[in-house]
């Protein structure tokens, strides 16, 4: 009988010890996820800026809409980071065709000599467009 007592006594004891995270929401854990720190890479991808470079595009293509010539960029995703990803398309927008097929062939070029482009978008209207890095500032 006092082995059963002591038995409850301790359950009741430590019940009513704190545990540890306990004041916490379910849903505190992730929170204090996204609020941690994390290291960024010039060349991370935000939401209004975006790297171009070859491994990053499927296709380049000349659209035609009403008035306006669009330059469309398909972007996918590199191998390591595409599990459940999505394709996603840039456009340039001009309004004449030979500036658009133009600008077609120099990013082709430009792209397949190992180029790297930083983007500026507005939706997905490329509004500017800085060189990262390409072999003619090299040489």
């Amino acid at each position: 009988m006092g082995n059963r007592i002591r038995l409850i006594i301790l359950l009741i004891l430590c019940s009513l010890m704190p545990v540890y995270g306990a004041d916490e929401g379910p849903l505190d854990y992730y929170k204090n996820e996204f609020i941690k720190e994390k290291k960024k890479s010039h060349l991370a991808d935000t939401l209004f800026e975006k790297t171009v470079w070859h491994k990053k595009i499927s296709h380049i293509v000349i659209e035609e809409k009403k008035e306006f010539y669009y330059v469309t960029l398909l972007m996918i995703m590199p191998y390591p980071g595409n599990y459940k990803s999505q394709n996603y398309a840039l456009h340039y927008k001009f309004k004449n065709f030979d500036v658009a097929f133009n600008k077609m062939q120099w990013l082709n070029k430009f792209l397949k000599d190992d180029g790297v482009l930083r983007v500026k978008i507005l939706g997905s209207i490329i509004v500017s467009e800085k060189i990262l890095y390409s072999k003619e500032n090299t040489k």
